[in-house]
Formats: C-alpha cells, sequence, structure tokens
C-alpha cells in the first residue's frame, strides 16, 4: 500500500514511518456503545498467581493455622469477581481429617454451613486412620468465584487444622522419609483471576 500518495489514509494513519512501528493498545475493558448486556460481562482483565514450594507443618491439632499459602489482587473495578483457585497438598501425622478453610482477609469464605458443633471447612480430606496413614497425601482443590465488592487489595489464603493432637503438613506426608523412591514434595498455589462484572 503505497500510504503517502493517499492523503486520506494519511490522515487517518499519520506519516508513513509510523506505519512500520511495532505497538500495543492496552485497556481496562472495552464496552459496547449500547452498554454491556444483561448478564454480560466474563473478561479476564488480570491474573495473579502465588506459589508455595517449600513445605509447612502445624502442630496446632483441630485449631486453624495459616500455612504460608496465600496471594494478593487489587481489583481495578468494584463490580468485579475475582475467580480463586487453590491447589494445596496436604499431609498429616494420622492421615485423618485433614482440614482445609480458604479466606478472605480474616473472614473464611465458601465453607460450610454451621451444624452444631461441627466444623465449618472449605474441604476435608479423609483418608485412613492407621499405622501407616502418615505416608499419605493429597490434594486440597478448591474453585470459588469471590465478590469483595472493593477496588483495595484483597488477600486469599488457606488455613488448615488437624485431628486431635494430629500434625498437619503442606507440599509433604507425615512420614517424609528421605528417599529416592517416595515421599516427594509438592508444590501448592493459588491463583487468582479478576473477571468484569
Amino acid at each position: 500500500m503505497e500510504v503517502q500518495k493517499d492523503p486520506v489514509l494519511l490522515t487517518l494513519l499519520g506519516p508513513p514511518n509510523l506505519l512500520d512501528m511495532a505497538s500495543e493498545l492496552r485497556v481496562d475493558r472495552i464496552v459496547p456503545t449500547t452498554g454491556v448486556p444483561a448478564g454480560g460481562g466474563g473478561s479476564i482483565i488480570q491474573v495473579v498467581q502465588s506459589t508455595k514450594t517449600d513445605t509447612a507443618s502445624s502442630t496446632a491439632g483441630y485449631n486453624w493455622t495459616d500455612m504460608g499459602l496465600s496471594a494478593s489482587i487489587t481489583p481495578k473495578f468494584d463490580t468485579s469477581k475475582i475467580l480463586v483457585m487453590v491447589e494445596a497438598c496436604i499431609g498429616s501425622s494420622i492421615g485423618y481429617d485433614m482440614k482445609t478453610r480458604l479466606l478472605r482477609g480474616s473472614t473464611p469464605i465458601h465453607i460450610g454451613d454451621g451444624a452444631s458443633n461441627r466444623p465449618r471447612v472449605s474441604v476435608t480430606i479423609n483418608q485412613s486412620y492407621s499405622s501407616t496413614a502418615n505416608y499419605a497425601a493429597d490434594q486440597a482443590i478448591i474453585n470459588y468465584l469471590d465478590s469483595p465488592a472493593t477496588t483495595s487489595a484483597v488477600t486469599y489464603k488457606i488455613q488448615c487444622a488437624s485431628y486431635s493432637s494430629g500434625v498437619i503438613y503442606l507440599n509433604r506426608n507425615g512420614a517424609d522419609l528421605d528417599t529416592s523412591e517416595y515421599d516427594g514434595r509438592s508444590a501448592s498455589s493459588i491463583l487468582l483471576m479478576e473477571i468484569s462484572g
């Protein structure tokens, strides 16, 4: 295309040498002139991920304990939703009743309804109660679409609890034997996606 010979294109696109430049357009979001349709939205605005590769443990038994896995995001719009995706490798000294819950700040979210004295959790892993149960570890998977309704920074994290005097672990099992054959170490992560409302 010989742009220099077309005054209309020159006006719209600028001098020919500008057409050779690599450029990038960045916007917060694009809204149709007629507005966002009812039930519209769903575009990904930003993504944040936090990964924990070292281990953590708690000897607090059935008391909830931070495990050092968290991620923060600052929504661009107070109408946005945050898709929270957690994958955490949980082990225990007894392999039984390994509880995990999701929190926004200090507030537990995506937990079961209250029922008398029963713990309110996001995920409970029950394997077997035996002398070899400490060899077991499993994935606590949590997916939740949250509506924080803010443009301030929001932190999501997990807390874990065990059974009675049991020890709960992140990224390892209870036995954690030093061998190349089994008892591998793992990684856990929290992925946050801001979704337009």
